[in-house]
């Protein structure tokens, strides 16, 4: 703290909360109302937490989001209403997938805000109601608070802090700028995640048992490893529920194994021998999966849109254990710890061994290999991400946005565990290029692999100044065909057809002109952001390129990856000619029955 300023002030109790509950890094744009807190922090050479400015308030909650994914509490900084509005799409994203964000909003002073409601002076940032920005923010927090006094200001820290440790959700403070330096009591005790704190009895043991018989009633069986295994650092106990079923109750020629999803894509490494795969399970898909005489056990799996195709894929065949209850079947467990399900399971498989093995017999479902494409194939999303299939290495974490790359990264073999960061639920476009950042302050010692399209890059390509600034050596990878391929897809799929269907009205036979890009040199960027531009047109190019990253392993980069315009990923471009496009008024099956 200042040698000039002695007392201890809320922003201490603040700095030193965060401590406390590990936070090492904030991200944000600096503005005159968060001052009291940023300097009390700088003013102490021994406080662990690094402040990083960003280029925009979104780069900043995108980098904290991805931070926090990976190491745990994060927060961002941002001024009053002007920088706050910006985040809400961040915070939103944050809760959405369960991520701890920590969201710090600096105010005007009370006398401020007397003067403005009693004068009716507007003052800067202000819209003139005094909640506006909390009120924003509630919705999308698992506690928010305005702290206007000293008194209370710790009282309130505290409680908002209980919440993020228990829910791993964000959370957010808006404190007055007069508040900071105004004298405030030392901690009392430790902030800790809410243990035992309501009389409700859990139903993880029932759950676990109805689990157990459901598994047995069927022959065949596949695990769904969810994102919550990640975000609940449950890791280790899913595999030694695999390995005690494996070991006793597998056929010998059909171990149990596991997919993933879009969201949880990475929780285990994809190079483990049971890992069948990162797929999409719709109802269809699921029903083709397992049959009439299996099973799918998801565990901490979200049913979000993107990983069940938008659908309830509850039935018969499917368990589902995830936010704090268990689906068997159309059984419903609620009160459930999924640390409790998975070691009540295990025990429960652990008994059955001593006194009758089951005979259980894993599901398969072959994915396809996939090798470094040849200088001669054409340059697409599929000869590109083959290519990154076979350059990934261990020490890469792979950062998909959202759209076509989220799609065509699904198939790219992910060697590490939380080797692969999206945002596959909330699916904000821009999402990729900050989180690369915030990835690789988490793992300083690995590499960000950001793979993203030329629409999400317009909106934050900001960021790689920040990684320049930083001294990081993350790639960007900008898939580039110079339109909105996700939603002119989602819309009206024909331009994507093979032949595309030739429609009496000429307008649904292209692409819409409002999902065309403006034309940027996007290779020419890193001459003003920081770094090296890389332009490539075709596979050789390409792989000459993945060479040259490899070699300057110091240096941060912007490959331009220039596709055509109507190419997909193999899998739109299998289900392309039977989709129905939410606007594709002349054809017969318009409107699609899934959404209208």
């Amino acid at each position: 703290m200042s040698s000039c300023f002695k007392e201890y002030t809320v922003a201490d109790y603040f700095k030193d909360r965060l401590e406390e509950i590990g936070v090492d890094h904030m991200f944000g744009v600096a503005g005159n109302y968060t001052a009291g807190l940023l300097d009390t922090i700088l003013a102490d050479s021994q406080s662990p937490i690094t402040i990083k400015g960003n280029a925009n308030e979104i780069c900043a909650g995108f980098a904290a989001d991805a931070y926090a994914r990976l190491k745990g509490p994060c927060a961002a900084y941002v001024t009053y209403s002007v920088g706050a509005f910006s985040l809400l799409n961040t915070i939103a994203g944050s809760y959405v997938e369960q991520v701890p964000v920590i969201l710090i909003n600096g105010a005007p002073t009370n006398k401020e805000d007397q003067i403005s409601k009693c004068q009716g002076l507007l003052y800067s940032h202000t819209t003139g109601y005094e909640f506006v920005d909390i009120h924003m923010f509630r919705p999308v927090t698992v506690a928010a608070e305005r702290i206007t006094n000293a008194l209370q200001a710790p009282y309130q820290i505290d409680s908002a802090l209980t919440a993020l440790l228990s829910e791993q959700r964000p959370i957010y403070f808006e404190v007055t700028e007069d508040i900071w330096r105004s004298p405030c009591q030392r901690p009392q005790g430790r902030v800790r995640e809410r243990q035992n704190d309501t009389l409700t009895v859990s139903c993880a043991k029932q759950a676990a048992e109805a689990t157990l018989k459901l598994m047995l009633s069927k022959p065949k069986s596949i695990f769904w490893a969810g994102i919550e295994l990640q975000r609940l650092e449950l890791q280790d106990e899913f595999l030694n529920l695999m390995e005690v079923i494996n070991r006793h109750h597998a056929m010998p020629d059909g171990q149990i194994h596991f997919v993933t999803s879009a969201l949880s894509k990475s929780v285990i490494a994809e190079t483990h021998p049971w890992f069948e795969g990162c797929v999409t399970l719709s109802p269809s898909e699921v029903k083709d999966l397992v049959g009439e005489d299996g099973v799918l056990i998801g565990i901490g799996a979200w049913t979000t849109g993107k990983d069940t195709g938008n659908q309830d894929i509850r039935s018969s065949n499917t368990i589902l254990s995830a936010h704090k209850g268990v689906y068997v079947g159309a059984d419903f467990y609620p009160s459930v710890q999924l640390k409790d399900y998975l070691l009540f399971l295990t025990e429960a498989f652990e008994k059955l061994a001593k006194e009758q093995p089951a005979q259980l017999s894993g599901i398969r479902k072959p994915m396809p290999i996939s090798s470094m494409p040849t200088p001669e194939q054409q340059l697409g999303y599929d000869s590109f991400f083959s290519a990154i299939s076979s350059w990934l290495s261990e020490e890469d974490v792979l950062i998909v946005d959202a759209g076509f790359p989220l799609i065509g990264a699904q198939k790219v073999k992910i060697p590490s565990r939380n080797g692969f960061v999206a945002q596959a639920a909330w699916l904000s476009i821009g999402y990729s290029v900050p989180a690369g950042t915030g990835v690789k302050c988490a793992y300083p010692d690995k590499r960000s692999i950001v793979v993203v399209g030329d629409g999400a890059f317009h909106e934050t390509c900001q960021a790689v100044a920040d990684q320049h600034a930083y001294g990081q050596n993350t790639v960007v990878f900008v898939l580039a065909n110079g339109i909105y391929g996700i939603e002119q897809y989602l819309v009206n799929p024909n331009p994507f057809r093979d032949p595309p269907v030739d429609y009496q009205d000429k307008l649904l036979n292209t692409v819409y002109s409002y999902n065309d890009l403006p034309a940027w040199n996007i290779a020419k960027l890193p001459d003003a952001f920081g770094g090296k531009g890389i332009k490539v047109t075709t596979v050789a190019q390409l792989l000459n390129a993945l060479e040259e990253v490899r070699q300057h392993d110091n240096t941060n980069y912007v490959v331009e990856v220039c596709i055509p315009k109507e190419d997909t990923p193999s899998s739109i471009t299998a289900e392309a000619p039977t989709a129905v496009g939410e606007d594709e008024i002349c054809n017969p099956q318009w409107p699609p029955a899934g959404k209208f």
